[in-house]
């Protein structure tokens, strides 16, 4: 507990941290972030108006005034987990937590993006050419990458939340007890699932390459369902039930059937990038189970003459 909580007041501090910075930093047209609703600047920094006034100050950009004489800027972004100024090579466009999390649109609805970046300018003349000893300077964060002026192939929170929807997580299957897909009606029988071959089951890890970035996925058993095929169903619970007798997913059927069973899985799953931490994807993803025909018998009494 008291390790969430040291974690929960960096988090605020570094919050405070960046607005106050940001808080200090004049606009492209003179203005003061200051000026934003505060609450706004601490959760989400930058906003899309900020990013779209900051574009119209890049030489050549429409809708500005014909006399319009600058000044000028280009923009860059770098990654939020360091100061590293544009340029700087791979500790500019390294990834950490943080820059995931501050982000995160499960603490605000407003948040549809990420991952958090720096944002950066510099003054340019109408050429787009650095003016004599023009540094740069850090305007603040973002949490929308993809629309700071000049952006080009920004890995975003929605491309890798896409691939891991796109993942081809295994399909499980169900081993029952009694065995040979037979089972006698007021018997309890046992379920297990089982993970097959093919496809990513939990802890495996999935690679990919977007726009030239190592993309894992690692997904992980959030919940199962079991689906009996006599209208009832046990979950969500996240055992993998087992054989008999220490199985702790059974059934009774309580009259002949010809049922179709499976077991239906939710995965939850974390991604990393470059190599980086491991990150929880703000996601889920339901995958139906594959069917096993289980026929339900009624058993008889009968004498038997020995």
């Amino acid at each position: 507990m008291a390790s969430l909580w040291n974690r929960l007041v960096s988090l605020v501090l570094l919050g405070a941290t960046i607005f106050s910075a940001a808080e200090a930093s004049p606009g492209p047209s003179g203005g003061v972030f200051g000026q934003m609703d505060r609450d706004k600047v601490k959760a989400v920094g930058l906003a899309r108006g900020d990013l779209a006034e900051y574009a119209l100050h890049v030489p050549g950009a429409a809708g500005l005034p014909s006399d319009y004489a600058g000044p000028w800027y280009k923009y860059a972004s770098t990654s939020f987990c360091n100061s590293a100024l544009p340029g700087a090579g791979g500790s500019s466009d390294n990834s950490c937590t943080s820059m995931w999390t501050v982000c995160n649109p499960t603490r605000d609805p407003e948040v549809t993006a990420g991952p958090a970046v720096n944002v950066w300018r510099q003054q340019v003349d109408a050429a787009n050419q650095p003016l004599p000893g023009a540094a740069w300077e850090r305007l603040g964060f973002t949490c929308l990458p993809d629309l700071v002026p000049g952006a080009d192939n920004v890995l975003t929170a929605a491309m890798i939340l896409k691939q891991f929807h796109d993942t081809n997580f295994a399909h499980p299957t169900v081993s029952v007890q009694p065995v040979n897909g037979r089972t006698l009606v007021n018997l309890p029988t046992y379920f297990e699932l089982k993970w097959p071959e093919a496809g990513f089951q939990p802890d495996e890890v999935d690679t990919t390459t977007l726009i030239g970035r190592q993309v894992r996925i690692k997904p992980a058993l959030k919940q199962a369902v079991y689906v009996f095929g006599d209208g009832q169903s046990f979950g969500p619970t996240t055992s993998l039930g087992g054989p008999h007798p220490t199985g702790d997913v059974t059934h009774t059927y309580r009259s002949t059937a010809n049922a179709q069973v499976r077991v239906d899985v939710t995965y939850s799953g974390q991604f990393s990038v470059d190599g980086g931490p491991w990150i929880d994807v703000p996601g889920e993803a339901t995958v139906a189970g594959d069917p096993f025909p289980l026929e339900v018998l009624e058993a008889h009494a009968q004498l038997v003459t020995r």
